[in-house]
């Protein structure tokens, strides 16, 4: 009898699971799930035409206010982390509810923001309403278009990921032109509340991202594994820090404050650089097509790359990372020209593209499917912290650079610095020089033909051991003869020169 019962229940386990196992996986790679592809490449494009244009608008804001570049910048900078740093609060709102509602709530948070905008007076508004609430919208735009595909695809996870990164990088291609039109047309406040209407669209593309199967298991594991309500475990249950001790993202982590630290002021600070070596702002603009082209085709290709069989992820990170490096460190040998911004715009998009396509793969191989939501908003997170730590960084290196200056007084030699003494002119030679020394001297280039004094505008010596001192071109000297011995000079600490008497 127990024999059945055992059969019995091990028969109806496997039932169970089968069953679980079929709810799981529906609409995933199939069905709906392309409905959900569609939704996330419209919002990619969304996030990638307005997120990336931070730096037009900052020039605009510029042009508009007139106001300090540093404060400008501040409203541009904090946009930008904002929408990176509250990547968790993102992924507790997909596993506390869904994608769907999630976009749906930083729909709502963008069309607010940009629509107040509009009606700013001052900077310190926008400072508020495009910096802190826009940027709140697009951090949960931005993450969920990331998650939702983790969800709706196993099979093709890479391949589609990469395919709708793509249509940012197509969304930061058509930025530059459209967002610099709207702001001559009708000044960048007009343009807010004209992208105020753009991102209504956000609220289409939520709409079709259903919760597929997997979703849904996956809230309900969380929802029975909920054993107290104190705010502490609701935290622990809805933003697994179970990921820290994962030493291998740990370090993903660590790199990702380091991407972020030049990221955004590049994307932020480009345009207006192009505008202030002398091109117009359309040029400056353009930029931020060539960076959204560069980035279109890389995303295309790091998803067919990265897909089954493919290249390893951490791979191509890894190299992707190294070039967007290695570009930017030559970029000052050839930022005075036009073209050479362009060409490295393009490179800089080809290859900081890569490491935007590869966010949800390398999360998902580093974390799993349950903990991908976390992952991903830990991600943008460290991101955004690199960004905020960067300008005071830079102040930290100015003071280092002071105090570096202030060590330079101990022990400071005694040199004299006054040449004027008793109405003369003193020229001070080291007491040390000495015979020896002396033909050294006579065929250095410091003095004889010296760049230092020839062509300085304060005088001029083509020769001072032929028996004579030329001093021409000073404006208050003239041809003063001294000594006719070499022996002389050699021997001499100081040598006086008349000033010029008419």
């Amino acid at each position: 009898m127990s024999n059945i019962f055992v059969s019995f229940n091990v028969t109806c386990r496997g039932k169970l699971l089968m069953l679980l196992r079929c709810h799981t996986m529906r609409d995933v790679d199939e069905g709906h799930a392309w409905l959900c592809l569609i939704g996330a490449i419209g919002a990619q494009f969304l996030n990638g035409a307005m997120t990336y244009a931070s730096g037009i608008i900052h020039v605009g804001l510029l042009d508009y206010f007139k106001e300090d570049v540093a404060k400008t910048a501040l409203i541009g900078s904090l946009f930008a982390n904002i929408l990176c740093l509250l990547g968790p609060l993102a992924s507790i709102a997909i596993n506390l509810t869904s994608c769907r509602v999630s976009i749906m709530i930083g729909s709502s948070l963008i069309v607010i923001g940009f629509g107040a905008s509009f009606f700013a007076k001052n900077l310190n508004v926008l400072l508020v309403t495009y910096g802190i609430i826009a940027g709140t919208g697009f951090s949960f735009t931005v993450t969920t278009s990331i998650v939702i595909l983790g969800y709706a695809f196993e099979k093709y996870r890479s391949a589609t990921v990469g395919l709708s990164m793509a249509f940012a990088g197509a969304g930061m291609f058509v930025c530059g032109p459209l967002i610099q039109s709207l702001i001559d047309h009708y000044t960048v406040l007009g343009a807010f509340l004209l992208l105020g209407g753009i991102a209504s669209n956000f609220f289409v593309c939520g709409a079709l991202m259903k919760p597929s199967g997997l979703e849904e298991w996956h809230k309900y594991f969380l929802k029975q594994n909920k054993q107290n309500t104190g705010a502490s475990s609701i935290l622990k249950r809805f933003l697994h820090f179970g990921v820290f001790k994962n030493i291998s993202f740990v370090f993903i982590l660590l790199g990702a404050i380091f991407v972020g630290l030049p990221y955004s002021l590049v994307l932020l600070h480009l345009p207006n650089f192009s505008v202030t070596e002398g091109y117009t702002h359309e040029d400056g603009a353009f930029l931020m097509a060539m960076i959204g082209l560069g980035s279109t085709v890389n995303r295309i290709l790091v998803g067919i790359a990265s897909g089954d069989g493919g290249l390893d992820v951490l791979l191509l990170y890894f190299g992707s990372l190294g070039l967007t490096g290695a570009s930017t460190l030559i970029f000052p040998l050839f930022s005075g020209y036009y073209i050479g911004q362009c060409i490295y715009s393009f490179i800089f998009g080809l290859y900081s593209g890569a490491f935007c396509a590869l966010t949800n793969p390398i999360c998902f191989e580093m974390v799993g499917l349950d903990n991908l939501p976390t992952a991903i908003g830990l991600y943008f997170c460290a991101i955004g912290i690199g960004g905020l730590i960067g300008p005071p960084l830079a102040g930290a290196s100015f003071i280092l650079a002071a105090l570096l200056t202030l060590m330079a007084t101990i022990n400071k030699p005694n040199i004299p610095t006054n040449l004027i003494q008793n109405g003369n002119i003193s020229l001070s030679i080291d007491s040390n020089v000495g015979e020896s020394a002396a033909p050294a001297m006579q065929g250095s280039g410091f003095l004889k033909g010296s760049g230092f004094f020839r062509g300085s505008g304060f005088m001029t010596a083509p020769e001072i051991f032929g028996g004579s001192i030329s001093l021409r071109g000073s404006g208050f000297l003239s041809l003063s003869q001294f000594s006719d011995s070499k022996d002389n000079i050699r021997q001499a600490k100081v040598v006086e020169i008349t000033p010029l008497t008419e």
